[in-house]
């Protein structure tokens, strides 16, 4: 269960609904994926703080954001950053792409999305802790159950840390997504915008332009959402606002766990030393690890699996496939099948350890 700094950031966006604009904004042409048949990952698009010139050279904002989601045995964690991002957040429209989360897996239920903006000073609490927490960066990242883990440990240091200095955010935003079909917002790629300004006060309607930045769209007398006045689109200017960007993919983009890399090498090096025990654990290993690991959705698992198995069954000579320069990797997604593959409808790990 999300709690710490989560928890805290979740009431005070409830609490400041009404003064704030938020807006999601569905990327053309994607659609809402499924469960177990999908994944998401969070960017910080963009962030501007009108007053952040005013600030000092020893004040800069500290980001904390995250997704919170179903995962593993079925709880909902979350998985967060708390960091400081690129300098430019005086400037509407710099280019951020800062990544806040890692590809997790979508396997249903609701996903919920956070961030809020800090002011730190270079020798303040806040400061002191965003410089502390880059240390576990590594740590932030898969497996995803060690990076949830590090993630709530720091949260419930944060909101301790927090709320005896009586901290608040200087904008934050606090986002649910579902299921498609649940009559609310799918999970879907897009942009997540909150603007420090009343609904309706804008001067037009949010849009993402051309150049992939937060824009207003419309008259003077459009409104802050869907349905405002046509017109040229023009840079929002003014007012606080943060943008981030839900990245979608049908399938991973890493296959193989440094975990399932590794035991991969070690299965054919005691192949290759005529240690055929120690192959057979190695083997055993990895594809139990593949069929396991919560780091991917369910209908992926026995394909990696599936490919593991077929890897290192093939024989040393048909390993790389005659090409020098493949991977492990290479080799496992050459072999990995179908999410439709009717071999996987009645595949069992006892079928896969078989050998």
């Amino acid at each position: 269960m999300a709690g710490g700094l989560w928890a805290r950031i979740k009431s005070g966006f409830a609490a400041d609904a009404e003064h704030v604009t938020t807006c999601f904004l569905p990327a053309p042409g994607s659609a809402p994926i499924w469960p177990a048949q999908g994944y998401l990952r969070l960017w910080l698009a963009e962030g501007f703080l009108a007053k952040a010139r005013s600030w000092g050279n020893d004040r800069f904002p500290v980001l904390h954001a995250g997704a919170s989601l179903t995962f593993g045995a079925g709880a909902p964690v979350a998985f967060t950053t708390f960091s400081r991002p690129a300098a430019a957040w005086a400037v509407p429209g710099d280019q951020l792409d800062f990544p806040i989360t890692p590809l997790l897996p979508f396997n249903g239920g609701t996903v919920e999305i956070e961030a809020a903006v800090y002011q730190a000073t270079q020798t303040g609490p806040l400061g002191t802790a965003a410089s502390f927490v880059a240390g576990f960066a590594e740590l932030l990242g898969p497996p995803l159950a060690t990076a949830a883990s590090v993630a709530n440990a720091i949260s419930t240091g944060l909101d301790s840390l927090i709320g005896a200095a009586g901290d608040k955010p200087v904008l934050g935003v606090h986002y649910a997504m579902i299921s498609p079909g649940g009559g609310g917002q799918p999970v879907q790629a897009g942009h997540l915008a909150v603007v420090n300004a009343p609904p309706g006060s804008l001067p037009g309607e949010l849009t993402i332009g051309a150049d992939g930045r937060l824009a207003v769209r419309g008259g003077p007398g459009g409104s802050g959402g869907p349905g405002g006045s046509g017109g040229g689109e023009r840079r929002l200017t003014g007012v606080d606002y943060l943008v981030v960007r839900v990245e979608t993919r049908a399938e991973h983009d890493v296959w193989l766990s440094p975990a399932m890399t590794a035991l991969i090498a070690q299965a054919r090096l005691a192949r290759t030393h005529g240690r055929a025990g120690a192959f057979a654990d190695h083997r055993a290993e990895a594809v139990t690890l593949a069929w396991t690991s919560a780091d991917y959705v369910e209908s992926d698992r026995p394909r990696i699996a599936a490919a593991i198995a077929a890897a290192l069954d093939a024989g040393p000579e048909q390993a790389a496939f005659g090409d020098p320069d493949a991977t492990v990797a290479d080799e496992v997604i050459a072999l990995l099948p179908a999410r439709d593959d009717p071999a996987l409808a009645a595949l069992t790990l006892a079928d896969l350890l078989a050998v």
